[in-house]
């Protein structure tokens, strides 16, 4: 079967022996849609500095974690979920081990024993059925590739706890970016605001319902910034871009008493030192870091696809044999959210 895998510095496609079924727990899938994620480019640039990135999500060159598929064969204990054969299906990457501390007060996603499972773009996977949420049989496939870009930033928006009438920022446009704002518009967010340097992804903001959109490069961006919240400065502000200037901008564009998430894959070199402790307590500011989501939000997320404005993510389609070309597209900004289409 076809994989597409990471090879540093660069991505290939190759043949691999077709997965099989290893657990009587395990469900094998046909992948439909499979997209590339911020962290697929992270990857493939060799950013990451972390242990933990490396041993879970770089080990074996597998790369994918966001994948719609239909089930093409069930172990005989995958029977919690109700799937049959045919199904559509959105995948998940965690498996928890349902065992340790946090498993057991309900925070799965911060399991101590998390198996991932990566490898989403090739023809089939195989997981756990833990991993596996069905889909309404009218869902389009391309828009269900999303289900797990959609949780995280759920979960983000649910750590803020943003409440009707609050004023929101988010701080790039790019695919999490733009989904960060629509759900922080569903939570009942206002005067919501993105912060984009790039004038078509502005524009897809817009479209996708953002009340306000201004570019970060411009001489008077904080003066507008500051404007649209009558002086205060926004209630929560969501830092989605990873670039190195944004976190000093948000926290200053952040009222007191507000909340500024970190939500981006930021660089070894990027800290928090532009923000000093002694104004930190002044603001009484709440910073939170956060980029994974739980099984919660993901079917949650199944949920909220169709109230989702989904169409500037899932316009940059490729067949796998274009490999380079999807990946290109998303490292030089020109797509939101690439995707390859693996079946129909």
């Amino acid at each position: 079967m076809r994989q597409i895998q990471y090879k540093l510095p660069n991505v290939i496609l190759t043949e691999i022996p077709e997965r099989q079924l290893r657990k009587d727990t395990d469900v094998k899938v046909r992948i439909a849609y499979a997209a590339v994620c911020g962290s697929d480019i992270h990857d493939v640039s060799g950013d990451f500095d972390n242990t933990f990135m490396r041993e879970k999500f770089l080990a074996g060159h597998n790369i994918g974690h966001e994948a719609s598929g239909y089930v093409v064969e069930l172990g005989k204990n995958a029977t919690s979920k109700g799937l049959k054969v045919g199904d559509k299906v959105a995948l998940y990457y965690n498996c928890y081990c349902g065992k340790c501390h946090f498993c057991n007060i309900g925070k799965q996603h911060l399991c101590e024993n998390i198996d991932v499972t990566l490898g989403f773009m090739s023809d089939y996977v195989v997981v756990d059925e833990q991993q596996v949420y069905k889909l309404p049989e009218d869902m389009d496939m391309k828009k269900a590739a999303l289900t797990e870009p959609v949780s995280i930033c759920l979960h983000g928006v649910d750590m803020c706890r943003i409440k009707p009438g609050d004023t929101v920022a988010v701080s790039g446009g790019g695919g999490i970016g733009n989904l960060t704002m629509q759900l922080a518009r569903l939570s009942g967010g206002t005067r919501v605001t993105l912060f984009e340097p790039i004038a078509w992804k502005r524009e897809a903001a817009l479209k996708a319902g953002a009340d306000y959109v201004l570019d970060p490069l411009a001489p008077d961006f904080h003066e507008k910034a500051m404007k649209i919240t009558d002086g205060y400065g926004f209630d929560v502000i969501f830092e989605c871009s990873g670039a190195k200037s944004t976190i000093a901008s948000c926290y200053d564009l952040m009222s007191r008493g507000g909340v500024l998430e970190l939500m981006a894959l930021f660089k070894p070199e990027i800290t928090l030192d532009a923000i000093g402790q002694f104004s930190a307590m002044q603001k009484e500011a709440t910073i939170i870091a956060g980029v994974f989501q739980s099984p919660y939000t993901m079917q949650r997320a199944v949920s909220l696809l169709d109230r989702l404005e989904t169409e500037s993510l899932t316009s940059f389609v490729f067949e796998p044999d274009d490999y380079q070309k999807a990946f290109q597209a998303q490292k030089e900004g020109r797509s939101l959210k690439s995707m390859f289409h693996f079946s129909d």
